[in-house]
């Protein structure tokens, strides 16, 4: 089914900062409602996303945090996983919480033992969809990649599959595609546009993948980074591509661009947030995640602005609990019944050779 996202009139705004305002009120603000105990100082947040992610967590989820319990969250930017494992398999973590980017960088992490348990007996991990934790880590931030587009690039006929990236006459311009297809839905996008049934992707075929991309290949504009995913559609360096669906709303409700999605054979994942072995502060990192899941209202104001939930799914909260402008955008509910969720175990096995095989096309 395909669900496509008009251009929306924020007219709504004030809606949101409302809700906002609600997250740093409305919290646990007491001791005995947190559990919060002896914990003090500082967490330092191994953070794989940055941007406007963390800056709308600084404002909600982490601020409501610290209101209530006095302890910092001091953000680290990085842009991948690499840097933990290297510092981790070292023996030394400054970080208390890290952000990983797949449910198979968790994984991993977990197999080689370089992970702490979650202590349930303080985060309440029942609360949570059935599916989306682990004993070492909570789904988060699921993020789309959806087909997105320029509207006034294409006044007429909308784009509504990923066949029309390869339909240069009907939709010119360039494409834009993230430069890891791991995280960037490329090679899954190829597969599907050369006619592969969406459930017979994995394993990838990665030879007829590179084919299929080879067509374009010179219509083709690599990003690296989520803001330079909307940098690109906003300076004219493409009109159409695949986008993080929370940065396509972010390009749409604070820039003004006039961005254009739909969920039609798109994918999605969770990134994972998770306690490092030996972490400085896991005893507050432990009550970090035990706030987060009980702070329902810092939730909605968190999906309000950056639509990629927090924790991934509660049981208690549907699409319908959020503002009506940002519900088209958020990978939950109906808006992901023509999406494919994306094959963390097949990355896990695979990535190192995928990567390669990808990488070396890219240079070719």
């Amino acid at each position: 089914m395909k669900k496509t996202a008009s251009r929306l009139m924020i007219a709504g705004a004030s809606s949101l900062v409302a809700v906002i305002a609600l997250s740093s009120c409305s919290a646990p603000a007491a001791e005995e409602e947190t559990g919060a105990g002896e914990i003090s100082g500082d967490i330092l947040f191994y953070d794989t996303s940055g941007g406007v992610v963390y800056e709308q967590e600084a404002l909600t989820l982490f601020k409501d945090f610290t209101d209530d319990t006095g302890v910092t969250v001091t953000d680290d930017y990085n842009e991948a996983a690499t840097k933990f494992f290297a510092s981790a398999e070292a023996g030394s973590v400054p970080w208390s919480l890290v952000l990983f980017p797949t449910v198979n960088d968790a994984a991993t992490a977990a197999e080689d033992g370089l992970l702490e348990k979650i202590d349930t007996s303080i985060v309440p991990v029942d609360d949570l969809v059935d599916g989306t934790y682990s004993e070492y880590g909570i789904e988060v931030g699921t993020f789309g990649m959806v087909l997105a587009w320029d509207d006034d690039a294409y006044p007429d006929e909308k784009p509504s599959e990923m066949a029309d990236l390869w339909d240069l006459e009907t939709f010119p311009g360039k494409r834009c595609f993230f430069n890891n297809p791991q995280y960037g839905w490329t090679l899954e996008a190829a597969l599907l546009a050369d006619g592969v049934a969406a459930d017979e992707l994995y394993p990838l075929d990665v030879d007829r993948a590179l084919a299929k991309l080879d067509e374009i290949k010179g219509d083709i504009t690599w990003w690296t980074s989520g803001a330079q995913s909307i940098e690109s559609f906003e300076n004219g360096s493409c009109d159409i591509g695949i986008l993080w669906a929370n940065r396509a709303f972010t390009a749409l409700s604070e820039n003004g661009f006039p961005m254009n999605i739909t969920w039609n054979e798109a994918g999605y994942s969770n990134s994972v947030w998770s306690i490092p072995a030996g972490a400085p502060n896991a005893a507050a990192a432990q009550q970090l995640l035990k706030h987060v899941i009980e702070n329902v209202e810092g939730q909605i104001a968190f999906a309000s602005v950056i639509p990629t939930p927090i924790p991934a799914s509660l049981k208690s909260l549907t699409p319908a609990d959020f503002p009506d402008e940002v519900q088209a955008f958020l990978p939950v509910g109906s808006n992901v019944e023509g999406s494919v969720l994306q094959d963390s175990d097949y990355y896990l096995e695979n990535l190192d050779a995928v990567l390669d095989q990808f990488n070396r096309w890219v240079g070719q």
